[in-house]
């Protein structure tokens, strides 16, 4: 199944972006900022990462810095999303850049460019 980790410190809209993305049958892991996005790629293998850049703990460009610094964990594309800080900010080479507020649509087109539209899973026998 095609997996996204949503990154977000605002939990209405980390459970909004993972249920939109639920609802077109991706599978999501979400975490609440970067320290706990970085363990969570260490147990799971999502097809992409959708994080915020402004986080306590550890933000999105600092947790964008320490996953490229790690070859043990996966080279995933990284959409990173902010309202207060433009992409000419952040690091070039991320996958995309997502203003917020962001329409749903866009949100969904972005993930569906950036790594297809969600496999089924296999059904056990």
């Amino acid at each position: 199944m095609t997996a996204v980790l949503v990154v977000e410190d605002e939990p209405l809209l980390r459970d909004l972006v993972a249920e939109v993305l639920r609802d077109e049958g991706y599978a999501v892991v979400t975490a609440g900022d970067g320290r706990e996005a970085i363990d969570a790629l260490e147990r799971e293998r999502p097809q992409l990462v959708l994080m915020d850049v402004m986080m306590p703990t550890l933000d999105g460009r600092a947790a964008y810095r320490a996953m490229r610094a790690r070859p043990d964990l996966p080279a995933v594309p990284v959409v990173l999303m902010s309202a207060a800080v433009g992409p000419e900010r952040l690091d070039p080479t991320i996958s995309a850049f997502l203003p917020k507020p962001f329409d749903l649509d866009d949100l969904l087109a972005l993930v569906a460019r950036l790594i297809g539209a969600p496999k089924p899973s296999t059904p056990c026998a």
